[in-house]
Formats: C-alpha cells, sequence, structure tokens
C-alpha cells in the first residue's frame, strides 16, 4: 500500500503534535508539503520531512497532488483552504476549532458530504481507551448532576489572548471538556453562562474572559454546571452523580468509580493523541472503514454550536441558548 502524502496548511505549536505522530508513522504516511505563513517555519518542517515549503496554501493545493491534509490554524483563519481542499477532493483533518463562522462551517459540511470525503477534527481526547469505561457507567447509571472544571494553562501564542481570533477559552481550549461531556453523556439542550473579566490584569493585548460559569440540561435530565478560567494552579475534573455511585474523569483518561461495595480507578494506557492523528490516516489509505473516526466534523459542528451557544449565553447576560447548527 503507497504511502499516503499529506499536505500541512500551519506549522505551529499544534502542527508540531502533529508531526510527532508523522515521526511514529512513517511507513503509513509521508508529509510532501508545508505551508506556513512564517517562512522559517515552514522550512523547518520541510528539512524534517524532506518536503517542499509554502507561503501560500493556494499556491500548494495548486501544485502539490495531496492524499490528505492537516488544517492547523487559529481559529479567526479559516478563510477558504477547506473549500478549495475539498474542491480538489482531498479528505482532511481540520484542528479544533473548526472555525469561528457557523456559517463557514456549514459550507465545510455541505462540501465534505457532496464529495463523500473522510474528514477529522483534533478532539483527540474521545480516542483515549479510559473514556469506553466512562460511558459505560453514564449508560448503565441514572446521573442526577454532573460538575467539573477547566482552570490554568493559559496559551502564550498572540492570537489566543484576542476574542477575534481564538473566541475565548471556552471555544477554544475547553472545547476538549465540553465535547467529552457531550460525548460520554449525551446530547445539551440548553446552557446558562457568565463570564468573569478584570483579572489577567497584566496581559497585553487581552480581551478573552479571564472566567466562565456554565449550567448545562442534558437530553438525559441531568443538569451539569462546569467552570473554566485561564488562571491557577490546573484542574481538568469532571464528576458526575448518581443515587448510588459517583464517576470522576479527567480530559487526561484518569478515572475514579464509586460504589457502595467497592471502588474502581485507572488512567489510560493508549497514546489517544496518537490514535486520533493515525485513525484519520488509515481511514484515508483504506485500512480502516470511515466510521472509525471518532470525532468527524460532522459530529465536531454539534459540540461547535455548543461553544458557541455558551458565548451567546455570556454576551446576554446568562439567557438560555439551545446549541444549533
Amino acid at each position: 500500500m503507497d504511502k499516503v502524502k499529506v499536505g500541512f496548511i500551519g506549522c505551529g505549536g499544534i502542527a508540531q503534535y502533529h508531526f510527532g505522530h508523522f515521526d511514529k508513522m512513517r511507513d503509513k504516511a509521508q508529509i510532501v508539503a508545508a505551508c506556513d505563513l512564517q517562512e522559517e517555519r515552514a522550512k523547518a518542517t520541510a528539512d524534517r520531512f524532506q518536503a517542499k515549503a509554502y507561503l501560500d496554501y493556494k499556491q500548494m493545493l495548486s501544485k502539490e497532488k495531496l492524499d490528505a491534509l492537516f488544517v492547523c490554524v487559529q481559529p479567526g483563519a479559516h478563510d477558504g483552504m477547506e473549500m478549495l481542499a475539498i474542491e480538489k477532493g482531498i479528505p482532511m483533518f481540520v484542528q479544533k476549532p473548526m472555525t469561528l463562522d457557523m456559517a463557514y462551517a456549514k459550507m465545510v459540511l455541505a462540501g465534505l458530504k457532496k464529495k463523500k470525503l473522510p474528514s477529522a477534527v483534533g478532539l483527540q481526547c474521545r480516542y483515549c481507551d479510559s473514556v469506553d469505561i466512562a460511558k459505560r457507567w453514564a449508560d448503565t447509571h441514572d446521573i442526577g448532576v454532573i460538575s467539573g472544571h477547566r482552570l490554568g494553562g493559559m496559551p502564550k501564542v498572540w492570537w489566543w489572548r484576542v476574542m477575534e481570533q481564538s473566541g475565548g477559552q471556552a471555544v477554544e481550549q475547553t472545547i476538549h471538556t465540553f465535547d467529552l461531556l457531550r460525548y460520554i453523556f449525551g446530547e445539551v439542550t440548553s446552557v446558562r453562562s457568565v463570564r468573569r473579566r478584570g483579572l489577567m490584569t497584566d496581559v497585553e493585548n487581552y480581551n478573552v474572559d479571564d472566567a466562565s460559569s456554565t449550567v448545562l440540561t442534558f437530553k438525559s435530565g441531568a443538569i451539569g454546571t462546569f467552570s473554566t478560567g485561564c488562571f491557577g494552579p490546573g484542574a481538568h475534573d469532571i464528576n458526575a452523580y448518581a443515587p448510588d455511585s459517583r464517576l470522576l474523569y479527567t480530559i487526561f483518561g484518569n478515572y475514579k468509580i464509586t460504589e457502595p461495595n467497592r471502588t474502581i480507578e485507572g488512567k489510560a494506557s493508549n497514546d489517544y493523541g496518537q490514535e486520533c492523528t493515525e485513525t484519520f490516516i488509515d481511514v484515508v489509505r483504506g485500512a480502516l472503514p470511515i466510521d472509525e473516526v471518532l470525532s468527524p466534523y460532522a459530529d465536531a459542528m454539534k459540540t461547535l454550536a455548543l461553544v458557541f451557544a455558551i458565548n451567546k449565553s455570556m454576551d446576554n447576560d446568562g439567557a438560555p441558548v439551545t446549541p444549533s447548527i
């Protein structure tokens, strides 16, 4: 089976994460083209993988014959690269959040469906092997309340601090946890969210929320409360409570199930980031069926709608918002 010829648009931090995955599957895929607005990053990637460097993705997509494309640009920078790739029939892996414009996401999804192209979104926490344990617990318990936190770890890149480029923490960072809430506990029918600002006074060119708290109503009837902030020592917990049991889960795959007569705990045993990237490549090369992708663009749009609804509720003083595509 021939190697999958891969192109990258964006060679920054998150692309470096994927480059490590490609280092481990050089027998399956080859990065042949790398595009970045910063010439030194594009050249460094090209040197690493014996690829060709580009500064313009349109030029790259017109000159290269690609089997797959990875789009790793900031949320506010999606200006048509996906549509051009779809026009050329190229399957794509898009980093989360896929865009800050739901109308654009709908165009991308329509194009993917029309061409019947495989797609994936970088919601790698779904690929953690321990998430199946959490899902089985959720499916067999009548859950009353869910609570959690995502605190600390503010990215230092310039665009993350700009709401118009990142969408804020709930959209850009905590989307991983909100996605897990959907994946484990089911769809969310309504959110109410409020924001806190004025804490991060020492950060330049900063206009995102310092913190937010959200009440989520799940289709199952469960009620969730989740707080997120870009300060503090770090917290990544999800806690779910049923009348006779409790689940503690983290985005890193650690879990603890407490029942009246026993406690079960453990952690992830797989490299779920590698699995997320490699599953997509295996689907493109025909080694796996398309439904092995756990985070296709179509489903990731539901999580995108959820975090957009959270921002909308904040903008409207905590008014209830129904996530919708």
